[in-house]
This record gives C-alpha cells, structure tokens and sequence, in this order.
C-alpha cells in the first residue's frame, strides 16, 4: 500500500494490511501542497506458519505430505478479492441457491469460532477464492496426496467410502476433542485437529455435528454432485463420497 504526501510515495511493507480498525494520516502541516488525509487499514501481525483471510480471521496451519494445510475451519465471510459471500439463514432459501453461500450450523454463531462455517459447493467453486489469497480448495486429487502421505494404497486412493482404515488415516487427523464418543481411533499426529461441524443439507436443515465432519473438495462429480471428504466417529478411514453441491460442509484450503 502506497501513500503520497507532496508528490512522494510511501511504501507501507513488511505486514500484512488487513481489516480491523481505521485511521487516518495526513500529510505535515508545513507542506506546501494542500493537506490531503488518507485513511488506511491497521496491520496486524500473522504469527509464524499461520495465514489469514480477508476478513482479518488467523488460522493455525501443519504440514502433511509436503504440503501446507490450515488446521482449522473457515470462517471467512467475502471472498479473496473482497466480494462478500452471501448469508443465508432461511430453510426455503437455502434449498434453492444457485449461487455461494454461507451458514453457521443451527444458525447459531457460537458454532463458528471453533468449527468454522458451513459453505455450499458454489461458495467452494467461484472463481473470486473462498480461501485466502495464495491459498485454494483442494481438488480431489489434492486430498489424494493427502492420504496417500497417510498411507493409502493407490486403489484405495481411487475408491468410494471408508478408506484408510488399517492405517488409521481419518483417525490421525481427527481432534482428540468435540467429538462423540468413541471418536474411534483419534490421534490427531498430523497436526489437522478435524472437528465433527456436520452439515448443512440441501432442504435446509442441519445434522451431524459431533459425530461427522465433511469437508469440499473443488473437484465436480457431474452437474450434480462434487467430491467431499468424510470422517466419523466410529471410523478409523476416510471417506471419499460425491455430495450435492447444495449442501453445506466444511472448508479447509490448501497453500497453492
């Protein structure tokens, strides 16, 4: 971000320029132009290995099979370029979208801090980057190398439904707390501290929390239907199902 004060510019670098609060700066009083004021955005320091998104939200993040994932949900409100993603709390509503959106679970904004918000697949699919910049939705085959790293055979890799059990892949990137019992095989040794946020359905209304987590991948199905990521309480695997993009899941992003 630049700033000019009689014809010179002022290189504001080194920090991320994020959303908090206002101020203003103007030029010195004996300059000989007339004073101009400026208003810009406060910075605020993003620790080391964590990433924020437009909205001024920090997300811790972990390494897994050589590539850096967020560790926890997200909960941004407008996309990368600053464009807000709709809100839409109604039942009727919701069912019919043909655009992105977001809900908290239940509609209830004390869902969000920990398991983050619940984005339909047109959300996941814009073009305007749900995630943060130099960030993105992992594709399917992005979760494929993912689980591979975990262990996946390549015929596991490519199949449907729970895989990865005897490796305890889905347990290892399950948190050790949220969930229902018995939260089979939690270990969370990755580092991804997945939480059981449930869904939003395509009717509207909501189930799972506590006992499954769903997560989007960017890759489409068919027209109707894109790959999502599952993990369960009674399972030790990672599922690999097709979801309607209606839905409301779960969004971790992926460093591009």
């Amino acid at each position: 971000m630049y700033i000019t004060c009689s014809g010179r510019q002022w290189l504001l670098n080194g920090v991320m320029m994020i959303l908090v609060n206002l101020a203003v700066v103007g030029c010195a009083k004996d300059d000989a132009e007339p004073r101009t004021i400026y208003v810009f955005v406060d910075s605020v320091a993003v620790p080391a290995n964590a990433v924020a998104d437009v909205d001024g939200n920090i997300y811790e993040t972990t390494v897994i099979g050589g590539r850096r994932w967020m560790a926890e949900n997200l909960r941004s409100v407008h996309y990368a370029n600053g464009d807000p993603i709709p809100y839409t709390p109604g039942t009727t509503e919701w069912s019919q979208l043909t655009v992105g959106s977001w809900s908290n679970y239940n509609v209830d904004a004390s869902y969000d801090a920990v398991l983050g918000k619940l984005y339909n697949w047109y959300a996941v699919q814009d073009s305007r980057n749900v995630c943060p910049s130099g960030w993105h939705v992992p594709t399917d085959g992005d979760w494929m190398a993912l689980e591979e790293s975990l262990g996946l055979s390549n015929v596991e890799l490519e199949a449907n439904g729970a895989r990865g059990t005897t490796v305890n892949a889905g347990g290892n990137l399950k948190a050790l707390a949220l969930w229902n019992a018995p939260n089979t095989g939690a270990t969370d040794s990755t580092g991804f501290t997945a939480y059981p946020g449930g869904i939003r359905t395509m009717y509207g209304g909501f189930t799972n929390v506590g006992s499954r987590g769903h997560w989007w991948s960017a890759t489409p199905f068919d027209t109707v239907y894109s790959w999502c990521r599952e993990l369960n309480t009674s399972s030790r695997g990672i599922y690999r199902v097709k979801t309607n993009r209606l839905i409301g899941a779960s969004v971790r992003c992926v460093m591009d």
